[in-house]
């Protein structure tokens, strides 16, 4: 997006946030968002980062190593990470593409497997590319890469959970998930969990969402108990389950 319009964006919401200010909203709340606003857009206006976009100051091998397509993400989240924004957040494989057998990405209610031997060898490549790069540059101890999604896919083909899959596609399923952690300090090696012999299940207790952001939180030095005030003044837990993943700690 070109500085100008980013800067006449700022000046729209700052016109809504005048608007919003004149309602109900205590006056120490309004400055505390005003405060984050502008270390939000000095962030992203700021020459580290802006540099930090422009993955031409890379070298040939390096950009050779994560891939084309959506790979430049992470490399661009890596230097992101050089330039100080402590958290990146992106995705990778983008819906309504040029591809007829992806165009729902990784959402494969048809097409699931010529759809994934396709994206799945890209993954593999920009992630591995990441992993080590943080580790030759001495980052990895410092920065967690988390791979994840929103949902797990049904066990089999053609199953439906509401959402319509076709013979060779694969539904939304919830009863089975995962995520793929690496460094931040935490123990690597080993697999944590598991499903029965379909992928269907989760077999023994299982981990659940809040327990990895339990886990992301202990690595930026979040303390998961902690309580934020609602609208009313109520405390807020950050989490109700704000027990980590022991086996990673």
């Amino acid at each position: 997006m070109p500085l100008e319009r980013l800067q006449n964006r700022a000046t729209l919401m700052r016109s809504f946030d005048q608007l919003r200010r004149e309602f109900d909203n205590p006056r120490n709340e309004m400055a505390a968002l005003d405060e984050f606003t502008v270390q939000a857009l000095d962030m992203v206006t700021g020459p580290r980062t802006r540099e930090a976009f422009d993955i031409s100051r890379e070298p040939e091998a390096v950009r050779a190593r994560y891939g084309d397509g959506d790979a430049i993400r992470l490399l661009q989240a890596r230097r992101l990470v050089e330039a100080g924004v402590p958290v990146v957040t992106l995705t990778f494989g983008i819906r309504g593409g040029s591809d007829p057998e992806c165009q729902f990405s990784w959402d494969t209610h048809e097409n699931n497997f010529k759809c994934l031997r396709k994206l799945l060898p890209r993954l593999d490549q920009a992630v591995h590319a990441l992993i080590t790069d943080l580790h030759v540059r001495g980052m990895d101890r410092d920065v967690c890469v988390y791979v994840g999604g929103e949902m797990g896919r049904t066990p089999r083909t053609g199953q439906s959970t509401g959402n319509g899959a076709k013979p060779d596609g694969r539904d939304h399923w919830l009863r089975a998930g995962f995520a793929l952690l690496s460094g931040g300090g935490l123990e690597m090696g080993q697999v944590v969990g598991k499903t029965d012999k379909h992928g269907a299940a989760s077999v023994g207790n299982p981990y659940r969402p809040q327990n990895l952001l339990a886990t992301l939180y202990h690595v930026l030095g979040i303390d998961p108990t902690t309580t934020l005030p609602d609208h009313r003044g109520r405390p807020m837990y950050l989490l109700d389950d704000s027990n980590p993943i022991k086996e990673l700690l």
